[in-house]
């Protein structure tokens, strides 16, 4: 737990981490306003977007710091089994992820009007029939959002590298989601393999199971594969 605080310190200790942070807020509390939502799901997924879109960036330079400025050696040295520190890594920017969706959602609710936090609030228990689909939204906007910072934590952990990782991470997803729109015989498996596009499902409740079933095909490549790659990697790669 100690290594887990500590990773979650160091997100905030440099000045670009704060800066991102600050902006990431501001874009989160101002989406939902310029947008106009006028109920919850609508809101919410106005607010949610910046912090899928810019925290992602947070999560790559939470790894690539180590490599790129040196300061693996030190970390390394004081804690020389690995795993534990880049699982720290992996917990410390989950747990960002997750602080960042409850302040967009929060955000969301207050935009959307007193209805909407109360139907959230009392989800858990006897409600209006919009409270259980409003938690419902959180939920997956929430998802989508640990999804996204774990994407670019595994593209970290792969390339070992700020900006290479912070490049790929924008220009790979979006040059597949591009070629899958524009070539007709990639079609098909873009229709399970673009986050971007199977995520997108996920804004609004009544997510179907073959809705489900593609966003996990998709997190799987983008997500899953990228962080088991990168751990493997990361582990074992020559600090210098």
């Amino acid at each position: 737990m100690s290594l887990v605080l500590v990773e979650l310190r160091k997100t905030v200790d440099t000045r670009a981490g704060r800066w991102l942070l600050a902006a990431v807020a501001a874009l989160a509390v101002a989406a939902p306003v310029v947008q106009g939502g006028r109920t919850f799901p609508e809101a919410a997924a106005a607010a949610q977007l910046p912090v899928s879109i810019l925290l992602p960036v947070l999560a790559v330079l939470s790894v690539t710091s180590e490599w790129s400025q040196r300061t693996g050696l030190t970390t390394f040295a004081l804690v020389p089994d690995r795993w534990r520190v880049v699982l720290a890594k992996l917990a410390a920017v989950t747990v960002l992820g997750l602080a960042a969706a409850g302040f967009a959602l929060t955000a969301a609710a207050l935009t959307a009007g007193g209805a909407d936090l109360a139907g959230l609030a009392d989800a858990a228990g006897p409600a209006d029939a919009a409270g259980p689909a409003d938690a419902a939204v959180a939920g997956q906007l929430a998802l989508v959002d640990v999804a996204t910072m774990l994407c670019g934590f595994g593209f970290g952990l792969l390339l070992l590298g700020s900006a290479g990782a912070v490049a790929a991470y924008y220009v790979v997803p979006i040059g597949w989601a591009a070629a899958g729109r524009l070539v007709p015989a990639l079609e098909p498996a873009a229709r399970w393999l673009d986050l971007s596009r199977t995520r997108a499902p996920l804004d609004a409740p009544g997510v179907t199971a073959a809705e489900w079933v593609r966003f996990g095909a998709s997190a799987a490549v983008w997500v899953a594969l990228p962080v088991l790659l990168g751990l493997l990697r990361a582990t074992r790669a020559e600090i210098r």
